[in-house]
């Protein structure tokens, strides 16, 4: 690409550890996120998009193992360097925001305390400088009363203030890449709105770069630079967002297209994606998706198709290359196969 990158992630691999050996949930996962984009990481819950991030973090659980060639940000490995290092970049360089705020904000401390912390932590300041640092910032995501808000605990506030304020302890000290893991996934409709309205506006102000996982086309179509499509632990499709919506090459990603309500549409019956993803511990041969696709024929059930570039930007990982041209799925009474929300593997 010819954009310059910010982080370049190579063949990440990421492995569970069982009592009879380890299961694979990520395989040569490679991409990257240029500076001042917003890359969107889409797909069903399970198939890989939240551990992709937890890997970049460094924030796996001890049982799952973590493998790359690298995982470069701004010309550091972050496989390669020391725990002290790691933590001075999140939070500071590297930041994050979680599709649950109430579980990510200490319930025994106030937002002041925990806001101010994170400044003090990263920057030369005394606690005094924090708190105006923590007001203007809070301001920023048009919290209300901030001075007031800073004395609340994070349980008296609601969830889109939550989330505000998360977003808020996300950018106070300017990272140069966020990660937002589906974060408004827990709010109604119009606080959603008005959160995603926030993080483009304070993506241009900070030009900051932003990693969106989602399984919400219709955030992703409204807020993408880039989209990148993962299904059971790889990435099997990477386009513009112009590209991707006007003519998706996996069949998968066309079944993702095709399960989502259009307001032009006349049949009652939701298209689905027939079947679930894959067990970890049971995937199968072949390509990973033939059991649920309609193009499938021997050969991928055979051979494990590679990550292909089409075309300048674009990729996909299909034997058929869409080559029969748009599909449609059929409509199904099952419409549970469908994503309804993250997992700890999504």
């Amino acid at each position: 690409m010819n954009q310059e990158a910010l982080l370049r992630v190579e063949k990440l691999n990421a492995f569970f550890k069982k009592e009879d050996g380890k299961i694979q949930a990520l395989k040569d996962v490679s991409f990257q996120v240029n500076k001042g984009e917003l890359l969107a990481i889409v797909g069903e819950s399970g198939c890989g998009k939240s551990l992709t991030s937890l890997s970049i973090m460094g924030l796996t659980a001890k049982s799952c193992q973590v493998e790359a060639e690298y995982i470069d940000f701004q010309g550091e490995n972050l496989l390669k360097i020391s725990p002290a290092r790691l933590r001075q970049l999140r939070g500071k360089e590297l930041a994050m925001i979680f599709q649950e705020p109430l579980t990510s904000l200490n319930p025994l401390f106030t937002i002041g305390f925990q806001l101010t912390e994170t400044i003090c932590l990263h920057n030369p300041v005394n606690k005094k400088q924090a708190r105006e640092i923590a007001v203007e910032t809070l301001k920023k995501v048009e919290i209300p009363r901030p001075e007031r808000i800073l004395s609340e605990y994070p349980n008296a506030l609601s969830g889109g203030m939550r989330q505000r304020v998360m977003i808020a302890m996300a950018l106070v000290n300017k990272p140069s890449l966020l990660i937002a893991d589906e974060p408004t996934t827990a709010l109604d409709v119009t606080i959603q709105a008005q959160i995603l309205f926030l993080m483009k506006h304070l993506m241009r102000e900070y030009h900051t770069s932003i990693m969106f996982i989602t399984h919400d086309l219709g955030v992703v179509a409204e807020m993408a630079d880039r989209v990148m499509v993962m299904y059971a632990g790889q990435i099997v499709e990477e386009a513009n967002v112009y590209d991707l919506f006007s003519r998706p090459l996996h069949p998968y990603t066309q079944g993702l297209m095709n399960s989502t309500i259009k307001i032009d549409q006349t049949d009652d019956l939701l298209a689905t994606i027939p079947g679930t993803v894959p067990s970890l511990a049971d995937m199968p041969e072949g390509c990973r998706f033939h059991p649920r696709c309609p193009l499938a024929k021997d050969e991928c059930r055979r051979i494990c198709p590679d990550l292909v570039e089409t075309e300048p930007g674009r990729k996909v990982r299909c034997l058929q290359r869409g080559g029969e041209g748009s599909i449609r799925f059929r409509g199904s009474e099952c419409p549970e196969n469908m994503d309804k929300g993250g997992n700890d593997n999504g």
